[in-house]
């Protein structure tokens, strides 16, 4: 591994730093990017002037406004859930230790929080600290959103500290990435000969694929595999390109797995163990991580069938309110008095799927669609889904 290196640019001081960072800890796999959620009380209850806050004085002012007229509540000023977030920045830099320093709440929220404070690593924006919303089921929380530039400045030890600050306020996961950076030696066209291989299918399922960047020309090419929407993908990235210019002709390749919340539990222990975790993703990353002799005992983190089923069966009941609303006169008429005139449009029209069910498999959607079928069929008339 090559750490002769000296930050010369932007890009170059991201290289060696990564390659430093390599070999100081042994860690291959890092964190590159963390969003977790808390209860307000893990934030609050630290702060002897914010103790008496709720969820309820974190509500936006035309929440507030609404439950004050309905039920007669007095509520804390607005600026609560800037209080808040400010708090929630001064826990989380002193938890990380490594430099990061909390900011001022600033006016405007994100994510449908209401209010946010930065966290600043030399004078760059590195997350936000948010908190405040529309319903006291958010504004009961609060939200750490980590960017990649702020966890390359967290040393590993804190993240041990970290991940006993969520088990004992019972934090959750949202989003974590987890990246494999390789300086030489890869090339990504391995990636796309690796998924036509089947090296990334999941329980005989080949997952979907998209190639973005300039492939014809070969440079600044990434190669993704799965969807945000299941909770889990991989994007393999020419990153030498991204950050040197193509010019540069810099081997560099990033390996970079997603996991969301989406239809899944994500373990705490991915902050401590982050290669078992890359390792269990896909076969393909365990693959490259026992080719780069990087020890990983892989562990999945498996989807929830029940929250995913309930997801999907959702999806399709309002797919299916809206054809018996604004479609049915039209398809009744159609069916009676228009001969193949359905038939060509299927024909026509049949290859395109409604954005609400797009990512879901074949399998799911036909066992979704028998539920809601058998849900919306009268009392007294059998199910469809068992007509011969």
């Amino acid at each position: 591994m090559r750490t002769e290196a000296r930050p010369v640019l932007a890009g170059r001081h991201l290289k060696w730093t990564l390659e430093q960072r390599q070999a100081k800890t042994g860690w291959m796999v890092h964190i590159d990017w963390l969003r977790f959620t808390v209860p307000l009380d893990a934030i609050v209850k630290r702060e002897p002037a914010l103790v008496d806050l709720t969820a309820l004085d974190l509500l936006e002012q035309s929440a507030r406004d609404v439950v004050r007229m309905a039920a007669g509540v007095e509520c804390a000023e607005y600026t609560s859930a800037h209080k808040v977030a400010e708090a929630g920045a001064r826990l989380i830099a002193s938890l990380l230790d490594c430099g990061i320093e909390p900011g001022e709440a600033l006016e405007k929220g994100m994510d449908f929080y209401s209010a946010r404070a930065p966290l600043v690593f030399a004078g760059e924006t590195v997350g936000f600290v948010l908190a405040g919303g529309k319903a006291t089921t958010q504004s009961g929380t609060v939200h750490v959103n980590l960017f990649g530039s702020a966890m390359l400045h967290v040393p590993v030890d804190r993240l041990d500290g970290l991940r006993e600050f969520l088990v004992a306020n019972d934090g959750n996961i949202t989003r974590v990435d987890l990246a494999l950076d390789v300086f030489e030696g890869r090339c990504i066209d391995e990636v796309r000969m690796a998924y036509l291989a089947g090296d990334f299918d999941v329980r005989g399922k080949r997952p979907g694929q998209r190639e973005i960047g300039s492939w014809t020309l070969g440079h600044s090419r990434t190669f993704e595999v799965g969807s945000r929407q299941t909770g889990k993908m991989m994007r393999a990235y020419e990153k030498g390109d991204e950050k040197l210019g193509p010019e540069a002709d810099d081997p560099w390749i990033r390996y970079e797995v997603e996991f969301r919340d989406n239809h899944r539990i994500i373990d705490l222990d991915v902050l401590t163990r982050p290669s078992d975790f890359f390792a269990g993703a896909y076969e393909f990353c365990a693959d490259m991580l026992e080719q780069l002799r990087v020890n990983a005992n892989a562990c999945r983190i498996p989807t929830v069938p029940e929250v995913a089923d309930k997801t999907e069966e959702a999806a399709v009941l309002r797919v299916a309110r809206w054809i018996k609303r604004t479609a049915a006169p039209a398809l009744s008429v159609a069916l009676s008095l228009g001969g193949d005139l359905l038939g060509q449009i299927l024909d026509q029209e049949g290859h395109r799927m409604p954005k609400r069910l797009r990512g879901i498999k074949t399998d799911a959607l036909r066992s979704a669609f028998e539920k809601v079928a058998e849900a919306m069929a009268p009392a007294s008339s059998p199910s469809l889904s068992g007509a011969v």
